[in-house]
């Protein structure tokens, strides 16, 4: 007989910091079993008839963080399920693989992990158009069914009934899908918000699609985007975890504000380990936004003794900005695996 795993993070987990139940499936137990991706949402969600998120993820493809940090996985189909239900039109969608280009890597520098930290893996980051339909018309990168969003690629699930939502960054699906080690749980905080607008120039991304490049800012909210999404719930990896492939990035040669995202995150871990930040490139209004948070660039340029790999990893919980009320929870104590007999 044969059996379709997954594994629910449910609402209520991690002491109650979890407002909205998740499911992650990784992509070899849906082909290993002879399913398409719609059909095993389909199946999990009869199975669970709950309201839920669903992603579906390949651990050996890769994608990219919104600040462009290349992560070791990929979201490859998501879904929205509410008690047995999937939306007929816009409850799944899957993610088309983007193919390898010099065009794509000319383009969008930060690529440049590709060919150096992951030869030779499959890349997907966001929906491209035909992935969309019929969502074109809204540009969307989420899917809807009943009370469920599932937003930005995977990466932010909301009950629209009783608006409560939680953001899941990448480098926590990451953690989770491993089913190892600690992730993270708290409330986004100041510079999480403020974080999640400073992101790099992509085609097809996992929220924006060529909007903005590096050293910009998607928020355009002046003060105000430390608050555009302080008060939600979020998930990651603890700190050493992502900064660890932040350090990867910056050994390359990728400069923070001209070929990586000006994230608070990536900008102190640059600053402390004294890799070079483009401060020109950063625009004005991305300056307004990191100086809301104390990250000036005066900040920026003073003088710090200067940290090696180890030593940052060490202190990395002091070093790396970001989550209020954070919380490390094991990732086996806030996951439930589950089966279903086919």
């Amino acid at each position: 007989m044969a059996e379709l795993k997954y594994k629910l993070i449910p609402k209520g987990a991690a002491e109650g910091r979890v407002p909205v139940s998740m499911i992650f499936v990784d992509k070899k137990d849906i082909t290993s079993i002879g399913l398409s991706y719609r059909q095993a949402c389909e199946i999990i969600a009869k199975s669970y008839n709950g309201p839920a998120s669903i992603d579906i993820i390949d651990m050996d493809a890769v994608t990219v963080s919104s600040d462009g940090i290349m992560l070791d996985f990929a979201v490859v189909a998501i879904a929205s399920c509410d008690y047995g239900l999937i939306n007929k039109d816009v409850g799944f969608m899957e993610i088309s693989e983007m193919p390898y280009s010099q065009k794509l890597l000319d383009e969008e520098p930060h690529m440049k992990q590709w060919d150096l930290l992951h030869p030779g893996k499959r890349l997907y980051r966001g929906p491209n158009r035909n992935d969309k339909f019929p969502r074109n018309a809204l540009d969307e990168t989420e899917t809807i069914t009943g009370r469920i969003a599932n937003n930005n690629t995977g990466s932010e699930v909301l009950d629209v009934v009783n608006m409560e939502e939680i953001l899941i960054m990448a480098p926590g699906i990451f953690q989770i899908m491993k089913n190892e080690g600690e992730v993270l749980i708290g409330i986004a905080g100041p510079e999480v918000s403020v974080g999640i607008g400073m992101i790099v120039f992509e085609t097809d991304g996992r929220i924006f699609n060529r909007a903005y490049g590096a050293g910009q800012t998607g928020h355009n909210s002046g003060i105000y985007a430390k608050t555009v999404k302080s008060d939600y719930p979020a998930i990651t990896a603890v700190k050493k975890d992502f900064a660890s492939y932040v350090i990867d990035a910056l050994d390359i040669g990728l400069v923070p504000g001209k070929d990586l995202g000006c994230s608070p995150a990536i900008l102190a871990i640059a600053k402390a380990m004294g890799y070079t930040i483009d401060y020109d490139n950063i625009s004005e209004r991305a300056w307004i936004e990191l100086d809301s948070i104390g990250i000036t660039r005066q900040y920026l340029e003073t003088p710090n003794k200067i940290l090696t790999r180890e030593e940052l990893l060490k202190k990395a919980d002091d070093i790396v900005p970001g989550m209020s009320d954070g919380k490390k929870f094991a990732v086996a104590s806030i996951v439930k695996e589950c089966v279903i007999e086919l």
